[in-house]
Order: structure tokens, then sequence, then C-alpha cells
């Protein structure tokens, strides 16, 4: 029922900003690896980089180049951070269209610096990678784009249909992972490294059209008292965000809130770190996977998380959401403990399929969260979102880029076995949480019952009431016996009274005239 009258409005926009991402995580990933071995090695070197004479150019380039990773984690964390408070409290004080086009169009001249670096692979630094992603952090990022879709939809559903609208929307993300890095390996290997960030410019240009021409801007109920170009240049923004999670709820809402936000934390801190080894993990032994073998990889684990959202989701829409979040928590589980163990093609692509319904768990989160604010407060809580979320990806890119290359000789997959590990709180949190929860969906469910019921009276009153005649024609009398128009006038005033009952009545003139 929900997928039948669904309509789509933004996720053109997050389908083609995550496609462009997943072209770019691996790309860059086998850029930063390329240029680190030819800034310390030969050519000869970095083409045989895997005999066993080059051992330790093989650690080098594992090392520097998950130190490189890291610091382009923490410009576009850094930067993002602050972009992404700006945006959530404009879009909820301003409109939803502005703040999106920000973040593609930081992405627009970020490609500019990739393509310049993929054209001069010798000259120009690996630490031109450091500008890049600071630049798109000053855009807003990836999760400014996500926080920008999340309130839009939040906005424009109703709480019965949230969740699966909002699975719906994260399944871009998953649709974007599942094309990008095949799309990407295909254009790198075919045309080369500039055409492949060239390819992503041209997309992100295109969401910008898109917004332009077919987004809806929905705006406050209060217009703003002052232009957002003035009330932009204001760090009330990030104080609006922080208020708005920690402001007095009935229903113990606001701890709620909270503790669903910490199990956000927790997942998003696992995902991110999980993306930024896992590249270097399939490349080195005994997997030593190429670049378009990892495409593949990426590729197929999202192109599952596509399945979980868009087809299984939607039939388990009934079942409560942390019962949800919990089953697909223990598919990621499971998946990161495979992936440890990994030692072939078969166990590393065999991770990916277990962890099926590892798409879950943020998706019915992010729904689970907007249920407990107000329509207005939309924009400022998935800004705080995205500040969780950059500091997630921040924390994460940190520790598990430090930890990958200490325990790298010990136990190869020791971060996904910490993964795991980390996993059990949210599951425990949500566990706790399952009972008020359903109290509160519960509440909410009736207040919007009892709220349709009353729109519907309302709505019946307003049908036709001859009652309301006579009196219109009482008054006409009344004007007509003191003498304060004249006769004519009164005629037309007549008219006037029968067209204006007519428009409000819904009734024709004639029956209006015949009724008198």
């Amino acid at each position: 029922m929900a997928l039948a009258c669904y309509k789509v409005t933004v996720e053109p926009v997050l389908f083609l900003y995550m496609l462009g991402m997943f072209i770019l995580l691996p790309a860059l990933q086998d850029l930063i690896y390329t240029k680190v071995c030819l800034e310390k090695f030969s050519r000869d070197v970095c083409d045989d980089l895997y005999s066993g004479n080059n051992s330790v150019a093989l650690d080098t380039v594992q090392t520097d180049s998950s130190h490189w990773i890291l610091g382009s984690t923490l410009c576009l964390a850094l930067t993002s951070i602050v972009t992404a408070q700006f945006l959530g409290s404009w879009s909820d004080t301003f409109g939803r269209k502005i703040p999106m086009l920000l973040p593609p169009l930081g992405a627009v001249f970020a490609s500019f610096v990739y393509i310049v670096m993929s054209v001069k692979m010798t000259e120009a630094p690996v630490s031109l990678v450091l500008l890049a992603s600071a630049i798109t952090g000053i855009g807003g990022g990836f999760t400014s784009c996500i926080m920008t879709c999340m309130s839009y939809v939040a906005q424009v559903s109703d709480t019965q249909t949230r969740t699966v609208h909002v699975g719906i929307l994260e399944s871009m993300i998953y649709v974007g992972g599942t094309l990008g890095p095949m799309l990407g390996g295909w254009l790198q290997q075919a045309w080369g490294r500039s055409t492949t960030f060239t390819f992503i410019m041209a997309i992100h240009s295109a969401i910008i059209v898109y917004i332009v021409i077919f987004v809806r801007n929905i705006r406050p109920r209060r217009p703003a008292e002052e232009s957002w170009v003035k009330s932009g240049c204001s760090f009330h923004h990030l104080r609006r965000s922080v208020t708005t999670v920690l402001k007095q709820r009935q229903e113990n809402r606001r701890t709620c809130l909270l503790w669903l936000l910490a199990a956000a934390s927790v997942v998003m801190f696992c995902t991110a770190g999980e993306i930024d080894i896992s590249y270097l993990y399939v490349k080195d032994k005994p997997i030593e996977w190429p670049f378009v073998k990892y495409t593949w990889y990426f590729s197929l684990k999202y192109g599952l998380g596509v399945v979980a959202l868009v087809v299984v989701l939607p039939l388990c829409s009934r079942a409560p959401d942390m019962l949800l979040v919990v089953a697909g928590l223990l598919g990621k589980m499971a998946g990161l403990v495979i992936l440890a163990l990994a030692w072939n093609d078969a166990t590393v692509f065999s991770s990916a399929a277990v962890a099926l319904l590892g798409s879950w768990p943020v998706s019915i989160l992010r729904a689970a969260m907007s249920k407990l604010v107000e329509p207005s407060e939309q924009g400022k809580l998935f800004a705080f979102v995205a500040l969780l979320e950059n500091s997630c990806t921040l924390l994460a890119s940190g520790v598990f880029n430090s930890v990958y290359p200490a325990t790298r000789h010990i136990l190869h997959g020791f971060t996904f076995y910490m993964a795991a590990v980390f996993l059990l709180i949210p599951i425990l949190v949500v566990s706790l949480l399952h009972q008020s929860l359903l109290r509160i969906n519960t509440i909410e469910f009736e207040e919007l019952s009892e709220e349709r019921i009353g729109r519907g009276e309302e709505e019946e009153e307003e049908i036709v009431q001859p009652e309301s005649l006579p009196s219109q024609a009482e008054e006409a009398d009344a004007v007509l016996a003191k003498g304060r128009v004249e006769e004519g006038s009164l005629d037309g005033m007549g008219e006037q009274c029968i067209e204006e009952q007519s428009l409000s009545t819904g009734v024709s003139t004639n029956d209006n005239t015949s009724v008198q």
C-alpha cells in the first residue's frame, strides 16, 4: 500500500550523489595507493609489488596509504561538521531546496582537483587529496546530502509510512553503491583515471540541474525574519541542533532519542571503519585483489543492501522497528566475522551475502528518530545526525587506520572482529528501548487518527447548509428597510451574496435562487 502511492521527490538527488561518491571512493583509494608507491619507489617495483623481493615496499605502501586515507577523511569530516549544522538549520528556516544544492556544488570543484592529480600522476603530489577533501567538506559532503534529503522526505511523509519511505530513500545509497564501483572500475580500465573523475564531475553537475528544475522547495510555516545570507553567518545553527536533541519532550521521548542517537553512532562508526580499511585489506596477502575485483565485491555488497531495503523491508513493515534493527545488526556482525576469516575470493563474497540485512539498522534508526520530533525540527535533527556521522567517520578513520597497520601481521582481520564486538552495544540499546518506542508509536497513531477524524468533521460542516441562506436574505431586507442603499444597488448586492454563497457551499447559483 505504501509503495502504491509513493511519489518520487529527492530520491534521484541522493542516488546520483552516492553514485558519484561510490565511483570516487575506490578510485580515490587506488589513486592514493598508486601515487604513494610512485613517490617512494620506481615504476618497476610498483608493477611487481607483491613479489617476495618487494615485501618491504609493500609494507611501506600499505602503511603510508592508510595514513593518507586517514588524512583525507579528517579533512572531509572536519569541514563537513561545520557546514552540516548550517544547512540543517537553514533548511528548517528558509526551505529545503537551497541547502540541497551545496553538496554537489562542492563535489564539482573537488572533482577538478582529482582530474589534475590523475593527469599529472608523477608531478602532482598526493597531498592534493587533502585539498580536494576539504573542498568537498565545505560543500557539506555526503552527510549533508543525506541530511537534506532525509529531512525533506521526513516532512512530506506521515509517521505510519515513514519507515518505508526513509528505507526507500536510504536504498538510494545502496543503489549508488551497487552501480558506482562497477561503473568506476569499467571506466578506469577502459578510459583511464582522468575520464573516471571527469564522469564524476558530470554526475554532480546533473544533480544541480535536477534540483533547480524538479525539486519543489518546502518553505516553513512561519517565514524567516532575516535573509538566509545574513542569518547564515551566525553560529546559532549549531545551538539550535543541540537544543532540538536535548529539548524536554512528553512520553520520555528525549531519553529515547538520545539512546537512538547513541546506537546509530556506534553503527556508523563501525561502517565507516569497515569502508576505510576494506580496500587495503583485500589488496594485502593472502587475497591480493586487483582494483576491478574489489569493485565487484563492493557492488555486490551494496546491491544486496538495495534488495534488503526495497524488497524485504516493505514486506516486514508491520514488524516493530527495533526488532528489524536487531535483525540487521546480527546479520552485519556475522558478515564482519566471515570477512575477518576470509582467505580467498569465495569467503569475501560470502561475507557480503551473509550481511544482507546490514543496510537496515541506520535507515530504521533514522526513521525512528524522526518520529520523535516535530516536522519543523526535522532539518535540525538530521543536522545533528550528520554531526554525529561526521564525528564517527573521523573517529573511525583514526582508530581503524591506526589499528589495522599495527595488527596486520598479528591477526589480519582483527579490525573486523573489533567492529563486530562493538555492534553488541546498539543491540543492547535498541532491545531496552523496544517497549518504550512501541508505546510512543501507539500514542502517535491514536493522535493522528483523532486529528484525521477532526478534519473529516470539519469538512462535513462545510457542506451546503440551507439555513445560512435566510440569514443573508434577512440582512438584505434590513438594509432595504433602513434605506441605506438604492434599490438597484440592493439587487446587485443580492446577486453578489448569491454568488458568494454558491462558491462557499459548492451549489450552483440556480439552486440557491430556487431555495430562496
